[in-house]
């Protein structure tokens, strides 16, 4: 009986011997090798080393693609500021210009009205002393037959004309003596006011030896711009203003190449004791400081 018990015993202790040993073998196959660092394995390590370096160099990717969206949009800004201070530049020039010749075309055309009414006045003026006229021939003519009545009474009637007719021509000589002075009075009033004689004595307290043609040539070339205040003064403390006389007419009417701003701001400096600087003196001395008097003669 104990040799049966001793064979049982020997017959399953022996395999389990050889099942266990097996299985240590294969764990230290399978979960033996693999090395821990910490927490991670190396294995895990690399692989999150690797994926870091791939999101590195797509994140270097990303800042370099949007590095250079940002340089194409700095680009575009400068070429719109540029494209926009040119346009401004171009309008800038043509505004007095165009702000002249627009305020030009409209008193001609208010002063082409007003000789028109004119001319109508005076050719209803004429016709109604012609109506008069043959008015008083008809009457003339009408009463004649009657006047053949009795020679006493054509000598009373004759008698009565003549008295009224000297009666009448005195009169004539009145109004005629009233209306010559009328038909004066517009000559007289023209050949006393000069309408460019202010313009002429604010440029003459700069220049004592300037030329009345000159100041009419630049009275001429402001054009309607001189009827409203505020377009016949030059603010000098408006670069807006200072930028559109450089350009307007420093560059396009005296035909200057540089030194444009430089002129104007001299002027500012010569007018800079008079408060309100009209615009035809400061043109004045913008030409004389650039030695283009010869545009205006």
């Amino acid at each position: 009986m104990s040799n049966i018990f001793a064979y049982i015993v020997s017959f399953f202790t022996l395999p389990a011997f050889i099942f266990g040993l097996l299985g240590l073998i294969l764990g230290w196959v399978l979960w033996g090798r693999s090395k821990q660092d910490g927490d991670l394995s190396i294995e895990g390590e690399g692989q999150l080393r690797s994926e870091a370096d791939s999101l590195r160099t797509r994140v270097n990717e990303l800042e370099g693609d949007i590095s250079a969206r940002d340089g194409e949009i700095s680009g575009l800004k400068k070429n719109m500021a540029a494209g926009s201070a040119t346009v401004s530049a171009a309008d800038g020039g043509d505004d007095d210009e165009t702000y002249a010749l627009e305020w030009r075309n409209r008193y001609l055309a208010a002063r082409v009205k007003y000789l028109e009414g004119r001319i109508t006045d005076g050719s209803t003026a004429k016709k109604k002393p012609a109506t008069k006229k043959r008015a008083t021939k008809k009457v003339v003519k009408k009463a004649a037959p009657k006047k053949a009545a009795t020679k006493t009474a054509v000598k009373a009637k004759a008698k009565s004309a003549k008295k009224a007719v000297a009666k009448k021509a005195p009169a004539k000589k009145i109004v005629a003596k009233k209306a010559a002075p009328k038909k004066a009075a517009p000559k007289a009033s023209k050949a006393k006011a000069d309408p460019n004689a202010k313009y002429l004595a604010e440029v003459r307290k700069y220049d004592p030896k300037a030329s009345k043609a000159v100041v009419n040539n630049i009275v001429k070339y402001c054009g309607i711009s001189l009827r409203s205040r505020d377009s016949s003064l030059v603010a000098c403390t408006d670069e807006k203003e200072l930028n559109t006389v450089a350009k307007g007419f420093c560059t396009k009417k005296l035909g200057m190449t540089k030194g444009q701003m430089e002129c104007v701001k001299e002027v500012c400096g010569q007018m800079k004791a008079q408060r309100f600087k009209n615009r035809v003196t400061f043109y004045y001395l913008c030409a004389k400081n650039a030695r283009k008097m010869k545009v205006f003669r």
